[in-house]
């Protein structure tokens, strides 16, 4: 019989575009093509997903003119150093796509003090 710990946890991912030019995307999870998405100056792409056994990861191109970046949204490294989880409650990863690179917050603010940087642009 399964018990309470055999039910994973829902989160919510964010991609939030904090260039004031267009920027686009292409988002791939392991299983799916999510399609490529144009996000303007404060756009947002959201996704919610629950979190596999073996974990998930939803893979992330993006360009900004020259500009180019494929990164992990989400996998262990993201869930335990940028994003959080409580318990079993659903949890929120928050992607800010800035002009010097990528950065991560479980909380919806660009310039809060739990937005942790995590990779330049190529």
């Amino acid at each position: 019989m399964c018990t309470h710990a055999c039910i994973t946890p829902k989160w919510d991912l964010d991609v939030i575009n904090t260039i004031s030019d267009d920027i686009f995307t292409l988002i791939k999870s392991r299983d799916n093509n999510l399609g490529n998405h144009t996000l303007p100056f404060n756009g947002n792409y959201h996704r919610s997903f629950g979190e596999r056994v073996v974990g998930v990861t939803p893979f992330y191109s993006v360009w900004w003119g020259s500009r180019f970046q494929t990164l992990n949204l989400f996998n262990e490294d993201v869930e335990q150093n940028y994003c959080y989880i409580d318990g079993m409650h659903d949890s929120n990863c928050y992607w800010f796509v800035k002009p010097d690179g990528f950065y991560a917050s479980a909380y919806p603010n660009p310039s809060g003090d739990k937005v942790y940087f995590v990779q330049h642009w190529n």
